[in-house]
C-alpha cells in the first residue's frame, strides 16, 4: 500500500477518538479517586468497585460490540458509544449519592469501553487498510499513546483549580463530539460474513485451539496488570510521599513513554516475532512495578514512567497483531471483542482486590505485588509458537 492510498485522515480521526475515550474515565479515574473521597466521604473500596463494575461491563460490552461491528458496521457502534457511554458519564457529574454515581459510572464506562475501545478501533482500521493491517494498528496506537499524557495532567489541573464534577464534564464532552464525528467517516457497512455464525466460529476456535486459549488467558492477566497501573499508579506514588500534581505528571510521562513501545515496534517484531515481543513488553511492565516501590523519589518515579511506559505502550498493538495473526479479518471484530472480555474481566479484579486489601491493611503496596505477579504469569503462559507479521506489511 502506497503512502498516497494509506487512509491517514481516517486513522488520525480514529486516533483522536481513541485519545478521548480512554482519557475520559479509564485514565482519569485514578486522579479523580482521592478528590472524590475527600469531597463526598465515599469509601475507596466502593469507588474502586465502581471502576471494577465498569471494567466488567466493558468485557461484556466488548463481546457485544464486536458482534455488532461484524453485524452492522462501525457507524452504529460509535453512535451508541456516544449516546449511552458519554451520556451516562456526564450523569456522574450530577450524582448526589454514591448509588447514583456508581450506577451511572458503571454503565457509562462499560458502554464507552465496550463500544469504542481498541477492539473496535483496531478492527475498523484493519478493515479500511486491508493491505497493511499491522502498519494501521501501529499508527492508531501511536495516537492512542497520547491519551494518558494529555488526560492525566489535565485531570489533575482541573481538580486542583475547579471541582471534580466540573472535571468530569470537561473530559466527557470531547469524547461525545469525536464519537459522533468519527461515526460519519466510519465504514457504513458490515462485513459479508458478519453476525452470529462468526461469533460462534470464534468461540469454537477458542475452545479447541490451545494456542488461542493460552493467548486469551495471558490477555486477561495483561488486563489485570494494566488496570492496576491505571487506577493505582497515582495513589501509590502519593502514599509514598509524592505530591498529587507531581504524581499525576509522572503518570502522564508514563503515558507519553508508551510511544517508546510503539515507535520502534516494527523492527522489534520483525526480529523477535509477535510472541517474544509480547513477553519483552510484559517483562518491562513487571520491572516497572518494582520501580514503583521507590516512587516516593522523583528519580524512581521517572524510571517507572519510562520502563512501564514502554511495556504498556507495546502491549496494546501487540495484542491486536497477535489477534490478527490468529483470526481471519471477517471475524476480527468478534475475536477482538472476546480478547477484550478477558482483558477487561481480569482487569476488573485487579483494582477491586487492591482496593479491598488497601482498605483492610492501610497499604497500597498490594498494587505492586498483584500487578507484578500478573505480568510475570502472563509472560510465562504464552504459546511457544513464534508468530510474526507479514513481511510486506512492515
Amino acid at each position: 500500500m502506497t503512502t498516497s492510498t494509506f487512509p491517514h485522515f481516517r486513522i488520525g480521526l480514529l486516533g483522536l477518538t481513541t485519545i478521548a475515550v480512554y482519557g475520559t474515565w479509564y485514565y482519569a479515574f485514578g486522579v479523580l479517586l482521592d478528590p472524590i473521597i475527600a469531597d463526598t466521604g465515599w469509601s475507596e473500596a466502593g469507588l474502586a468497585a465502581t471502576f471494577t463494575g465498569g471494567a466488567i461491563l466493558v468485557g461484556g460490552g466488548a463481546l457485544a460490540g464486536g458482534w455488532l461491528l461484524d453485524r452492522f458496521g462501525s457507524r452504529q457502534v460509535f453512535l451508541a458509544a456516544a449516546l449511552i457511554g458519554g451520556g451516562s458519564l456526564m450523569g456522574t457529574s450530577h450524582a448526589d449519592s454514591f448509588g447514583a454515581f456508581a450506577a451511572l459510572g458503571i454503565l457509562g464506562s462499560g458502554a464507552l469501553g465496550g463500544l469504542s475501545f481498541y477492539h473496535i478501533t483496531q478492527t475498523t482500521v484493519v478493515r479500511i487498510t486491508p493491505d497493511a493491517p499491522t502498519r494501521a494498528i501501529a499508527r492508531l496506537t501511536i495516537w492512542g499513546a497520547l491519551s494518558s499524557p494529555i488526560y492525566l495532567p489535565l485531570t489533575a489541573w482541573l481538580v486542583a483549580n475547579y471541582h471534580w464534577r466540573t472535571a468530569i464534564r470537561v473530559l466527557v464532552i470531547p469524547a461525545i463530539v469525536l464519537l459522533v464525528i468519527v461515526a460519519i467517516f466510519a465504514p457504513a457497512h458490515p462485513t459479508e460474513l458478519g453476525g452470529s455464525p462468526v461469533l460462534r466460529s470464534v468461540l469454537r476456535m477458542s475452545r479447541e485451539n490451545p494456542e488461542i486459549r493460552r493467548f486469551l488467558l495471558a490477555s486477561g492477566l495483561m488486563g489485570m496488570g494494566f488496570s492496576i497501573v491505571l487506577v493505582y499508579q497515582v495513589p501509590v506514588m502519593t502514599s509514598l510521599g509524592m505530591p498529587l500534581t507531581a504524581a499525576a505528571s509522572v503518570a502522564g510521562l508514563r503515558g507519553f513513554c508508551q510511544l517508546l513501545g510503539r515507535l520502534p515496534l516494527f523492527p522489534i517484531v520483525s526480529r523477535l516475532g509477535v510472541r517474544a515481543s509480547t513477553r519483552l513488553a510484559l517483562g518491562a511492565l513487571f520491572a516497572g512495578f518494582l520501580l514503583l516501590l521507590g516512587s516516593g523519589s522523583l528519580a524512581f518515579g521517572i524510571a517507572f514512567a519510562v520502563v512501564a511506559g514502554f511495556g504498556v505502550g507495546a502491549i496494546s498493538p501487540l495484542q491486536g497483531m497477535y489477534t490478527a495473526e490468529l483470526f481471519e479479518s471477517e471475524a476480527l471484530g468478534s475475536a477482538m471483542g472476546l480478547v477484550t472480555v478477558l482483558y477487561a474481566s481480569f482487569g476488573a479484579l485487579g483494582p477491586a482486590i487492591v482496593g479491598i486489601l488497601s482498605t483492610a491493611t492501610g497499604s497500597r503496596l498490594w498494587a505492586v505485588a498483584i500487578g507484578a505477579g500478573s505480568a510475570a504469569l502472563a509472560a510465562a503462559i504464552l504459546s511457544p509458537r513464534r508468530l510474526s507479521v507479514r513481511p510486506d506489511d512492515c
